[in-house]
């Protein structure tokens, strides 16, 4: 599933990572949202509540912006972080259990040819999706077990 240079990802600091680097390292959750994205907005504060548990069981948690729904660049960043922080009152983007970034085109295109936003890809420590889904405040029951299945296989 990892492609290398073209999975590329900005975090909110403005370093630049690759899906391909987390191959090895872990399973991962790979959530897609976008400004304007209602469901998205409601899926941040059952995300974050969640934190400790994905921890917990070594999964890493990015959420990416999605490409073409922020503006390009630092601007949109800071938008991505407001909308972060604006659909979780009090939200922390410096906890280590969740990063945020913005995604390359390519990225977006790989994982969502649609382009619909609150999708989301848990990845197994090799990098293949383990299991996906959409609208995490409404599956979030379905997900954790999926990553409690990821640790036992």
């Amino acid at each position: 599933m990892f492609s290398g240079s073209g999975d590329s990802v900005t975090l909110l600091n403005g370093s630049k990572v690759t899906l391909s680097a987390l191959k090895g390292s872990g399973p991962a959750l790979v959530w897609f949202v976008a400004d304007g994205c209602a469901s998205c907005a409601s899926s941040v504060p059952v995300i974050a509540s969640h934190l400790s548990d994905f921890s917990s069981h070594g999964v890493q948690v990015l959420a990416i912006g999605m490409y073409g729904f922020f503006a390009p660049g630092s601007q949109g960043l800071g938008e991505l972080a407001n909308f972060a922080q604006q659909a979780e009152s009090g939200i922390s983007l410096s906890n280590p259990a969740w990063n945020w970034g913005m995604s390359s085109e390519s990225l977006t295109s790989a994982y969502d040819p649609q382009g619909v936003p609150d999708a989301y890809f848990l990845l197994d420590s090799s990098g293949h999706v383990a299991y996906q889904d959409s609208v995490p405040v409404s599956s979030i029951d379905a997900l954790m077990a999926h990553v409690k299945e990821l640790e036992h296989s």
